[in-house]
């Protein structure tokens, strides 16, 4: 009962930002109006029980308080904070990640509603809506014409909510260690955003990233409907396109580049920037191992695959920030600049944003554990070496953390690939395809909507994997297997 309310909780958080599109909807009269607040009271459903709950206590506190001035009541108190922090603190970590994961499938099958409005298939309606929810933004739409402004809207603000992650909608109400799990559910690690306050700072920075975004995608010439969307799945490296085809200008690239690096840049640099902490922010190590891989790539693509240097730099971010927007018909790229951009994509950006893949600072401790492990060969027997990152020891446990997932991640990145080739695929659109839903980057070489059904469904299953990670999945099956 109690991982259901929590379930419950978590969908409510996650519907919040679907008005958005539902008021823009009602402001256009575009007739897609009752699919959304449809599906937006599917998804807030469960949680009325305990929201009419609690508004019936605060009103008797009210008319308790008239006479008794220490009656505590709070008109904005919809759900018991307090005891749900209690109730938090009384599940394992096995059952918040199972919770996560539960969510992860949950919340997009709800959300496929408005796609099946519109006659689209289911399994092409689920896979859009994953694909949103995991901010992955390969699409199985042959198009949008015909698509209402506010169900396109709607398209982008799932891969706004997504690329923030469900949890962070709810963390305002968990403390210390509770969050901890929850961010550990869904991939992330209490360092990525400073347990505490994480909620309101991360918010905060996000919804900066937002503003500023929609007003320079505006000032270089995009109309405003486009900003918004553009942005949403800029900034949360989601990657939907809001049109079938566009002709962008040299300037429109590089914004759309820019708001992808930004988006997969760690929260902790710009809560250093906005701190006057310039040192930390602009020193880090994963940042600068970050800017390294892709000038090295925008080079490499550029003179030895022979490529326009803006659709380069553009596809380039687009790959390791996980990003999806993508210029130019990928599939008549030569070989090397496809290998170079299925080995960003498996990298992916900074932890703590919203990209995804093995994240960078993975690949950075595992590579400095190598180069401590060959230091050590050459030392007295005894040396103690210690692996640091910006001066910081890294534990052994996240050293051993770190490698599993990165072996687990590539093993999965393997068999996905020969299950594209077991279908008939060539191996290089194997690679790219199972790079590109695994990392949950969007850029594709194959046309989704010609895919078989099958297909998709393996897709999905890897969008899904990709963005909670492989362990909290397992934690799931567990649950369910001992109930």
């Amino acid at each position: 009962m109690l991982f259901l309310k929590r379930l419950a909780v978590l969908m409510f958080y996650a519907s919040l930002p679907l008005l958005i599109p539902l008021g823009y909807s009602i402001y256009l009269e575009d007739g897609a109006w009752a699919t959304l607040a449809f599906t937006i009271l599917l998804m807030t459903l469960p949680a009325v029980p305990q929201i009419l709950k609690h508004i019936f206590q605060n009103i008797k506190n009210f008319i308790i308080s008239i006479f008794k001035s220490d009656t505590p009541f709070n008109y904005a108190n919809l759900l018991d904070l307090d005891k749900m922090r209690e109730e938090v603190a009384e599940l394992t970590l096995g059952q918040i990640l199972a919770l996560v994961s539960a969510a992860w499938l949950i919340i997009p099958a709800i959300s496929a509603i408005p796609y099946l409005a519109y006659s689209f298939e289911p399994v092409d309606a689920y896979f859009e809506s994953i694909s949103g929810w995991t901010s992955t933004g390969l699409s199985a739409l042959p198009t949008l014409n015909g698509l209402p402004p506010s169900i396109i809207l709607y398209r982008s603000v799932t891969q706004w909510i997504g690329g923030l992650g469900i949890v962070i909608l709810m963390l305002t109400v968990m403390k210390g260690r509770e969050a901890k799990h929850f961010l550990k559910a869904e991939g992330r690690t209490s360092t990525d955003v400073g347990i505490s306050k994480t909620a309101g700072s991360i918010w905060g920075i996000y919804l900066l990233l937002t503003l500023i975004g929609i007003g320079v995608l505006y000032a270089v010439g995009f109309d405003p409907l486009n900003a918004v969307n553009l942005t949403f799945a800029g900034v949360s490296n989601g990657g939907f396109f809001p049109f079938d085809s566009y002709s962008f200008d040299d300037s429109q690239k590089l914004v759309l580049a820019g708001l992808m690096f930004g988006g997969a840049t760690s929260f902790i640099f710009y809560r250093n920037l906005l701190a006057r902490r310039f040192k930390e922010a602009f020193l880090d190590e994963e940042l600068a191992f970050y800017i390294l891989i892709t000038v090295a790539a925008v080079g490499l693509i550029y003179i030895v695959g022979h490529e326009g240097i803006f659709n380069t730099f553009l596809n380039s971010v687009s790959a390791i920030a996980c990003g999806g927007f993508a210029i130019g018909d990928l599939s008549i790229m030569s070989a090397f600049p496809t290998y170079i951009l299925i080995l960003l994509m498996l990298m992916g950006g900074m932890m703590g944003s919203t990209t995804g893949g093995i994240k960078l600072w993975r690949i950075l401790v595992v590579l400095k554990s190598i180069m401590r492990n060959i230091k050590s060969a050459f030392l007295p027997a005894g040396s103690v070496q210690i692996v640091k990152i910006n001066g910081n020891p890294i534990s052994e446990e996240f050293i051993v953390e770190s490698s599993t997932f990165i072996f687990a991640y590539l093993i999965l990145f393997l068999f996905g690939c020969g299950v594209l080739m077991a279908i008939d695929f060539e191996i290089e659109d194997s690679m790219f395809m199972i790079a590109s839903a695994m990392g949950n980057v969007g850029l594709a070489i194959i046309p989704i909507p010609e895919m078989a059904q099958g297909t998709k469904i393996f897709l999905i299953a890897l969008m899904y994997l990709g963005r909670i990670e492989i362990f909290p999945s397992l934690a799931l099956i567990r649950y369910i297997l001992r109930r």
